[in-house]
């Protein structure tokens, strides 16, 4: 996980969250780590569900290391479940939000049906400082057609792109481009306010003609019975449509 080097003492942060008879039957028991006096603590919380936290408890910035590697054993009776976790330390001002990619390319057939799924698109690092609160804006002169129609959709929460209300034609269009858009808000430690950031990735849909290929034609000799037979065949690629 990523934690923000700057957050104060007492600032606690996901890092997992489970079904509630998780909590019932587990126990937190020993953090196992090469480093000494580490700057946080792993906590299991039982609440509406069953929460694995980080809680700092002392500045981060004074340590100046970059990653902690620790193991959190749980125990249950004789049973004992180690969770790996990898703890990173950076600074939120350098590259605060951005995208895995700034150009995406996704290749489609024309015959798949309104509601496919065509990809992803996702920022990373988000949960240094955004608590999940990102969402995801497509737009672009290619995402509304003339009569309207919207052509694709983004899950706000999620990244995945999908075909929306409207049938591709690779004879109308080939190609589409559209632009994402990944907002948040950030808490500014000095000033305790919220700060609105964004992030901004072009999109390329291709796509694919699935009748590229011509009729075959097959001749066969004259039979016996002096009658040419002729039979025209579609290719392999549209058997079955």
């Amino acid at each position: 996980i990523f934690v923000s080097k700057d957050v104060p003492i007492g600032h606690t942060q996901i890092i997992d969250t489970y079904d509630l008879s998780f909590c019932l039957i587990f126990s937190m028991n020993t953090t196992f780590s090469h480093h000494n006096n580490l700057p946080f603590e792993i906590l299991l919380i039982q609440n509406k569900n069953c929460t694995l936290y980080l809680h700092v408890i002392d500045l981060l910035y004074h340590k100046h290391i970059s990653i902690y590697t620790i193991q959190q054993e749980l125990i249950y009776e004789n049973i004992s479940i180690i969770i790996h976790l990898s703890i990173n330390i950076i600074d939120i001002n350098n590259n605060i939000l951005e995208f895995e990619n700034k150009h995406y390319h996704f290749i489609v057939q024309e015959n798949i049906l309104p509601g496919t799924f065509i990809g992803r698109v996702q920022v990373y690092n988000t949960q240094i400082f955004f608590n999940s609160n990102i969402f995801y804006i497509l737009f672009g002169n290619d995402l509304i057609q003339l009569d309207n129609q919207i052509m694709f959709r983004i899950d706000k929460d999620t990244g995945d792109i999908f075909l929306f209300d409207y049938k591709l034609n690779y004879e109308i269009k080939q190609e589409y481009k559209i632009k994402v858009e990944a907002k948040g808000y950030y808490k500014d430690i000095e000033t305790a306010r919220w700060i609105s950031v964004s992030s901004f990735a072009d999109i390329i849909i291709t796509v694919e003609d699935i009748n590229n290929e011509k009729p075959q034609i097959i001749v066969t000799m004259p039979d016996e019975n002096n009658m040419k037979i002729m039979s025209i065949s579609e290719p392999q690629l549209n058997e079955g449509l």
